[in-house]
This record gives structure tokens, sequence and C-alpha cells, in this order.
């Protein structure tokens, strides 16, 4: 009654491990997808963080070139507003000019208008018309000096007209040649502010980008936290029952015939041991390998508990299994094609626990068996065929 009862707990300890093996599993699938979203993510975020810094950096210099064009701009508003002012002044002066030669176009068309009234007289008549010699001098030098007045007056209003229009026209062309300058920097400036206004955009649209990926992040960890809580429990679960198995196979190995507590069993029936614990090369090796093709029945060398049965990666394991075993060593079976047992279930010596393959870090098809004094490190590996 105490075999069967013994048999019944270990059932229920079976079952109960199997049961939680699969969550451990999806729980180091999961981490596994979680860690390369967050390392996805957080390149993301960099990538957008490193875009924003030199989009604002762009920002920064076109608001350092506005505010130049800005004040040039305000530069020539100023000189504009002082053009005007002169061109104010000198159209006064102009106007002041204008009326003057008015004045004198006057006087010239009343004298030619009273010479023209008076008749035929001409200044011969004048000189001709004189008394004596003394009269003759003196009228002479009043016709040339009204002659020369007359001229003079004539010459002064055109060059007075040609200087109201040479002041005319200088003023007007410098006026326009700073209104076009005006016009022109507004345009770069115009050209400038479209240029800030779109990377600002950018910066708000980078902004956004980032605190979206910001809080992906803090959920992805938030979400490992909680897996690692879960998982934490489970192996601790995991670990009492494997203690609780290990007692009860303690109790009951004088009489169930379990495996042998002298040694363990080659790991396949068929094959060679193509290397050992130091390659040819003598390079360590730190296992056995047995060569084997692709599907080989891989066996328990032992009796005791499956810790590990997952995907080691292409530069690795490949698909490997690690047993616990009640002697306290390790057994670990790599570059399997297909496994067969999961995380906590119990093996037998001899049952069925993988098949070999060619996956991971492998140079062709063969089993690469290890013997560990402890779970972890290369440094605890010991030779196999110690244990063979």
């Amino acid at each position: 009654m105490k075999k069967i009862g013994l048999k019944i707990i270990g059932i229920l300890v079976i079952i109960s491990i199997a049961m939680n093996a699969f969550s451990i599993m999806s729980y180091a699938t999961e981490k596994s997808e979680l860690n390369k979203k967050i390392k996805e993510t957080k390149e993301s975020l960099n990538e957008v963080n490193s875009q924003k810094a030199e989009s604002e950096d762009k920002v920064e210099d076109l608001t350092s070139q506005i505010k130049e064009y800005e004040k040039e701009i305000n530069s020539l508003k100023s000189e504009i507003e002082q053009k005007n002012k002169e061109i104010k002044e000198m159209q006064k002066k102009l106007d002041e000019l204008e009326e003057e030669r008015q004045e004198k176009q006057d006087l010239l068309d009343e004298r030619l208008i009273t010479i023209y009234e008076n008749g035929e007289t001409s200044y011969l008549d004048v000189l001709l018309s004189s008394a004596d010699i003394t009269d003759f001098i003196s009228k002479y030098y009043m016709v040339e000096t009204l002659t020369e007045a007359d001229k003079e007056l004539i010459e002064g209003l055109e060059a007075d007209k040609k200087e109201i229009e040479e002041t005319k026209n200088n003023l007007n062309e410098s006026l326009k040649e700073v209104e076009d300058k005006k016009e022109e920097q507004e345009a770069i400036q115009k050209k400038l502010n479209k240029a800030k206004n779109q990377e600002e955009k950018k910066v708000e649209d980078l902004t956004a980008q980032s605190e979206d990926l910001e809080e992906d992040i803090e959920a992805y960890e938030k979400k490992m936290k909680e897996l690692d809580a879960k998982e934490k429990a489970q192996e601790e679960a995991l670990k009492h029952k494997i203690e609780q198995a290990q007692e009860e196979h303690d109790s009951g190995s004088s009489s169930s015939g379990g495996s042998s507590s002298k040694g363990f069993i080659r790991p396949v029936k068929t094959g060679s041991i193509t290397a050992t614990m130091y390659y040819s090369s003598g390079k360590y090796h730190g296992a056995v390998d047995f060569g084997v093709s692709v599907g080989t029945p891989v066996y328990a060398a032992a009796d005791g508990i499956v810790v590990t049965s997952t995907w080691g990666g292409s530069d690795s394991y490949g698909y490997y299994i690690k047993i616990k075993h009640y002697n306290g060593l390790y057994t670990l079976y790599a570059h399997g094609s297909s496994l067969v047992v999961s995380v906590g279930q119990e093996v037998k010596q001899g049952q069925l626990i993988m098949y070999s393959g060619n996956t991971g870090n492998s140079t062709g098809p063969h089993l690469h068996f290890e013997v560990r004094v402890s779970p972890g490190g290369y440094s605890n590996r010991v030779n196999p065929l110690n244990y063979l």
C-alpha cells in the first residue's frame, strides 16, 4: 500500500509539474519577444530623438537667421523712412525752385511782351537813337548788360530745371533700391519662416512619436516585470515540486528498480564518438560528440527532472535539453531536430527525450552530450566518459 501511495503522489507531482511546464516555456517565449520589442522600440526611440534633436537644431539655426533678417529689414525700414523724409525735404526745395523759376519765367515773358508791344524796337534802334558818343557808350553797355542778363536768366532756368529733374531721379532711384532690397529680404525671411514652421511641425510630430514610444517601452517593461514575477513564482513552484519528486524518488528508490546509481548509459544506441573533451586540434570542447544522423532517438542517461527544453539559438546549442539527476549531476543534449519532453517532466533512464539533428552552431549531424556538476556555466562541465 505504501508503494501504491508513493506512486500516486509521484504521478500527481508529475502531472502538476507538466501543467506548469507549458506556462514556464510560455513565459520564456513571451519574455524573449518582449525583450526583442523593447530593444527595437528603444532603437526607434533613439532614432526619433536623434531626428528630433536635429530638427530642433535646425529650428534654432533658422530662428537665428530670421532674427538677423528681421534686424536687416528693420534697418531698411528706417532707411526708407529717412529716404522718404529726405524726399519730402527735397520736394519742398524743388517746389521752391520751381516757384523761383516760374517767377523768372514770368519776368522774361513780361519783358518779351513789352518789347513786342513797343513794335520793332531793337537793340540797334536803341544805339542809333543816342544823342552823342557818351550817350552811345552808355546805351551800348546797357544793351550789353540786358542781353547778358537775358542769357543768364534763360541758362539759369534751364540749369534749375535740369537740377530738379536730376534730384528727383536720384531720390527715386535711391528709394527704389532700398525698397527692392527690403522686398528681397522679406522674401527670404518668408521662406525661412516657412522652413522654420515645417521644422517645428516635424519636432512636434517627432515629440508625439517619442512620447508614444516611451509609453510603449513603459508598457513592455511593466509587462516584463509581471512576467518576471509570474515566472519566479512558477520557478519556485517547480523547485518545490522537483524537491518533492526527489524525496519521493529517494524514499522509493530501493524497490522501484529505477536508474543505476553507478553511472549513465549512452544517450544514443548507435554512432561512434567523434569528439571528446578536447578536439584533435587541442581546442577545449567540454563534451562528447556522437556521430549520428538526423532523427536518431536520444535517451535520458539516467533518471531525473527536465529543467530545460528549448531552442538555444542558431549560434549556440540549437534545440537542446538539460536534465537534473537525483545524484546531483546534470546532463545536456544539444543540436536536436525535435524535442519530446518538456520542462518539469520526470524522466527515467533510457526514456526517449529528443531526436538528434544539426541545429545551432553545428558543422554536421551529431549529438552533443555534456555532464555538469551544477546547472550553469561551461566551467562546471566534466568528462562524460567517466560516467558512461
